[in-house]
């Protein structure tokens, strides 16, 4: 078999890769995604997926039987924490599904890859919005759900935590009114 050569075919292997030491929790292709994606260079988040390394620990400990044979995470810093990191840390937390193993740990990481300046998918480094949306749902279902209408996440987030902070920012009293429509709602490139 030849070596995979394009992004998309690196990115198969090495979840692959992963995924042979899965627990089959749900969590687990997820957090493959992410590291695959911090090895091909994608994404903000910074090593251990913007955790304490102990916390990481757990993370891959719960979701993997054995420790892969080397786990690889990005060399950079990561995304600077703005003053609103807390409380959307909070926020996600509060929102977590507790019976969802790693979702504590999943606040963190979106709280952390909301920090970033592309749409919250690339920023955790997945592949596309719909592992985002998969997380979401797994991770934090009664957010998801009030999503319905399928905002982009990261503008979601924010609103939802404003508005239970009393702080409402849209110009306009409904959504469709609003002149920023398209930029909240269309389709992520």
């Amino acid at each position: 078999m030849l070596a995979p050569r394009t992004p998309a075919e690196l990115r198969r292997a090495r979840v692959a890769e992963l995924m042979r030491h899965s627990r089959g929790l749900g969590n687990g292709a997820l957090i493959a995604h992410m590291l695959a994606g911090q090895t091909l260079g994608e994404g903000v988040l910074p090593p251990g997926l913007g955790l304490e390394p102990a916390d990481f620990d757990v993370l891959l400990d719960a979701h993997f039987d054995s420790r892969p044979a080397r786990v690889e995470t990005s060399p950079r810093s990561g995304p600077a924490l703005q003053v609103e990191f807390p409380d959307l840390l909070a926020f996600l937390q509060a929102e977590a599904d507790p019976a969802i193993a790693g979702s504590r740990a999943m606040a963190r990481i979106v709280a952390t890859a909301c920090m970033g300046a592309d749409h919250l998918w690339q920023d955790l480094g997945l592949p596309s919005r719909a592992e985002l949306s998969q997380l979401m749902a797994l991770n934090f279902p009664l957010l998801a759900r009030a999503n319905a209408r399928d905002m982009k996440w990261k503008k979601f987030l924010y609103r939802e935590l404003c508005q239970r902070e009393g702080i409402y920012v849209c110009a306009s009293p409904s959504c469709e009114a609003c002149n920023d429509y398209a930029v909240c709602f269309g389709p992520e490139r």
